[in-house]
């Protein structure tokens, strides 16, 4: 091989090095680890299909929170149930981020919204009752962006009613999909007060399902007639005035990774909203009907971002 060749490959081999994920940039060829990323649930039904599509190397109890440290969609992450409510999401997430060295905050759970059910809304901000708005980081949300326009494959079917061995098959008649943008807003209904988990309890007012709580009713292979197919360019882009979630615990959760100046973002599916095919009368009719569904999408949601963190190298930590 020439000189010339020689350096020209050596060039090209540099220059890989560069974009791939978590490579050292110092010319020793080096790679650190990646960043690690915070992924919170409020329920044990928001962190079962979490931990599903994780592999988890540990778990720790710290002051009665279980964390479970791992790797989901390719990237090292600490998952955590934060408990339902604003008080229980600022105690944990605060616990989770002043205990573990991470470098950003992804929440997964269920909401209410104008939306169509079983879809995900990824607000570009999210605020509290009179306080101030915190906004999605912007990287972050240009990567759920892309997640949302290549079309997520998401679930349209659920049993009903959950956990009867008679449940029909309930389907949406469209494609569930990812909407990016406009505006979440978390509230209070508990008065500041929190809301105590049971220990083995059921898969909402549960604890961290790993403490012998009963597993939720997992995925079902089953079809029926094919949806309606979502716009992906509609999907990927929601006007930035639309209200478009509603939910008790991200806004608190966002305080305090902004408060730490680490970025976040949040993939909240719809329990409860519109083109309902059972027609049942809004919350909490329809989230008890549609908790699981949507639980699994916003999970695959966000194990889909995370998936594209690792393959870009958005969050890659270079020496």
């Amino acid at each position: 091989m020439t000189t010339t060749a020689r350096d020209s490959l050596l060039l090209l081999i540099a220059a890989a090095l560069l974009v791939l994920p978590g490579c050292s940039s110092s010319g020793d060829g080096s790679c650190a680890p990646p960043p690690t990323i915070a992924v919170l649930g409020a329920m044990p039904s928001e962190l079962t299909p979490l931990l599903e599509r994780a592999t988890v190397e540990e778990s720790v109890v710290r002051d009665g929170r279980v964390f479970h440290r791992g790797t989901l969609g390719g990237m090292p992450v600490v998952l955590a149930m934060t408990g339902i409510g604003l008080v229980n999401a600022t105690e944990t997430t605060a616990l989770l981020l002043d205990a573990f060295d991470v470098d950003g905050l992804v929440f997964s759970g269920v909401a209410g919204s104008p939306h169509r059910i079983a879809d995900v809304t990824v607000p570009a901000t999210w605020s509290e009752p009179g306080g101030p708005s915190y906004a999605v980081d912007p990287e972050w949300l240009e990567v759920a962006r892309r997640v949302a326009a290549r079309g997520e494959e998401l679930e349209r079917c659920t049993p009903h009613p959950l956990d009867d061995p008679a449940a029909v098959l309930v389907c949406m008649t469209f494609a569930p999909a990812v909407f990016v943008g406009g505006r979440g807003q978390s509230s209070d209904p508990f008065g500041g007060a929190p809301v105590v988990c049971r220990p083995g309890g059921d898969d909402v007012f549960g604890c961290d399902p790993t403490l012998a709580v009963p597993a939720a009713t997992t995925r079902t292979a089953e079809r029926a007639a094919d949806p309606v197919p979502e716009d992906a360019a509609r999907a990927a882009n929601v006007a930035p005035e639309d209200d478009v979630t509603v939910d008790m615990e991200t806004a608190a959760s966002a305080r305090e990774a902004a408060a730490r100046g680490l970025p976040f973002i949040a993939f909240r599916a719809m329990s409860d909203g519109s083109e309902d095919p059972l027609g049942l009368p809004g919350f909490p009719a329809q989230f008890f009907a549609y908790y699981r569904l949507a639980a699994r999408n916003a999970a695959a949601a966000a194990t889909s971002f995370l998936g594209e963190l690792a393959a870009a190298g958005a969050a890659a930590a270079c020496d």
